[in-house]
């Protein structure tokens, strides 16, 4: 499993490490480039002092050391210095004792004053500097006429580098310690940061772990958190709110599901008691039979709608696209409810063109208009009116269901969707279970429109689908 802190440690400590090694380069680099400098301005300022050792007399270069030669270009046994002047011709006009006739390389056949590295006449590496120069003319010996002058003269001196090569080892040991200690400190000192820098997250994670189904009132504190993560906070928080809630309402559901059915099933049970305790005759028996006739409807009914309300919840409910005239369907739909509503001495009023047609599913917005217009034929007051009209234009269309209303408060508009929820407590209606209007809503979301409710008047509800297509709809 990959972990943040591990991999935040090793790309810091890589990049730490890189910068260390770049600084430590460099700084050898330049630490090198001095001492080298420094080495070859000691081989000049040698060659310099050798110079002035030749001398044009009565046309030849002579090489007189006066018997002042440093005593480093001696023969010796431990690395001696060596020195070579060589004459325009190429020949040999000087070389140092410590050379014993050998030759020392001109490197590259160069010409121009510079140093280089090459290796000595004892075999071990050194750095010589090489310089050309016109010597110097006697004065008491003036050349003859005619005489061209005595030409460039070609000095070159050779030094061991021992010495230089130990400097650059231990400054290379020196900045490799000192860089490879840094970089131990410094993954101490990132594992520390790193640490105190992911504790918050830490923190997050550990609360995280202990919230369970029983602990959803929790919230994540946001006060000392860093700004990153108080957008996870903030999300959480606001999931933990929603889960909250979808769990009161699961629990509320299932406390509503087994109340709507254990008023049936006891109703069955005394039923079925009563009449094995006094045998009925034909006709009570016919009576018995058809209450329970009547009772089981009623529990296929909150059986059918349920699993409804869990197919389209689950976007499981197949559904087709067909144009559905509207007028027939309402008129359809209506043809069972309009006896209750004659009984209830209602004013029934539909607003739809003959013509008016939706492009949708037929079933599922059958079932939505006989949910609503069931609802309102049920909840309607004696005397009572109910309006339902459609409207809509090429991009979409509305339908809304008005209907007359005493019981209901504004306070009341965010229960009406819910599942099992009715005004009265008792839940005293044996037509209605208090799942029509969950269960147009949630067809109305499988077909992608929308249910809403709210007051046009002060005693009058309105709900309203709105969305989907719509042909031949009036616009108004």
């Amino acid at each position: 499993m990959t972990s943040i802190r591990r991999r935040m440690i090793g790309w810091l400590l890589v990049a730490c490490s890189l910068l260390w090694a770049c600084g430590g380069i460099a700084l050898y680099l330049m630490v090198r480039a001095g001492l080298v400098m420094e080495f070859d301005s000691a081989l000049e300022a040698t060659s310099v002092a050798i110079a002035p050792m030749s001398e044009y007399t009565d046309g030849k270069i002579e090489f007189d050391s006066g018997g002042e030669l440093m005593p480093s270009f001696e023969k010796r046994a431990a690395r001696p210095d060596y020195f070579q002047v060589l004459l325009p011709d190429g020949s040999t006009l000087a070389r140092s004792p410590s050379l014993r006739k050998k030759e020392l390389p001109l490197g590259g056949g160069r010409v121009d004053p510079g140093a280089w590295d090459l290796t000595l006449p004892d075999g071990m590496r050194g750095r010589a500097w090489v310089s050309r120069f016109t010597p110097k003319t006697d004065e008491d010996a003036p050349a003859p006429e005619g005489d061209p002058g005595p030409g460039e003269v070609t000095l070159i001196v050779a030094r061991h580098r021992a010495d230089l090569d130990h400097q650059l080892t231990m400054l290379m040991l020196a900045i490799l310690l000192v860089g490879a200690s840094t970089s131990g400190a410094t993954g101490a000192v990132v594992a520390l940061v790193v640490g105190r820098g992911l504790r918050p997250l830490t923190g997050l994670g550990v609360r995280a772990s202990a919230i369970d189904a029983s602990s959803l009132q929790l919230r994540f504190p946001t006060e000392e958190l860093p700004s990153e993560l108080l957008p996870i906070a903030h999300k959480l928080n606001d999931l933990l709110a929603r889960l909250e809630a979808s769990f009161a309402r699961e629990r509320r559901f299932s406390a509503d599901a087994a109340h709507e059915l254990r008023t049936p099933i006891a109703e069955l049970r005394t039923l079925a008691e009563v009449s094995l305790k006094w045998p009925l005759d034909g006709e009570a028996a016919r009576a018995a039979l058809n209450e329970a006739l009547g009772i089981a409807l009623q529990m296929e009914s909150i059986a059918t709608n349920l699993m409804a309300l869990t197919r389209c919840e689950g976007r499981l409910l197949p559904t087709r696209s067909e144009i559905v005239p509207l007028a027939p369907l309402m008129d359809d739909v209506w043809q069972p409810l309009s006896e209750k509503a004659r009984a209830k001495r209602l004013s029934v009023t539909m607003s739809v063109s003959p013509e008016a047609a939706w492009k949708t599913d037929p079933t599922a917005l059958r079932t939505i208009v006989a949910n609503l217009l069931s609802n309102a034929a049920e909840y309607s007051p004696v005397g009572g009116t109910i309006h339902l009209r459609a409207e809509g234009s090429n991009g979409g269309g509305r339908l809304t269901v008005s209907n007359t209303t005493f019981e209901l408060a504004r306070a009341d508009l965010p229960h009406l969707f819910d599942r099992f929820w009715r005004k009265d407590p008792a839940r005293s209606s044996s037509s209605h279970s208090g799942l029509g209007l969950s269960l147009a809503k949630a067809y109305a979301e499988s077909l992608g429109m929308r249910l809403s409710a709210d007051f046009s008047g002060p005693e009058e509800l309105t709900v309203e689908l709105s969305g989907g297509s719509s042909e031949g709809l009036p616009a108004r």
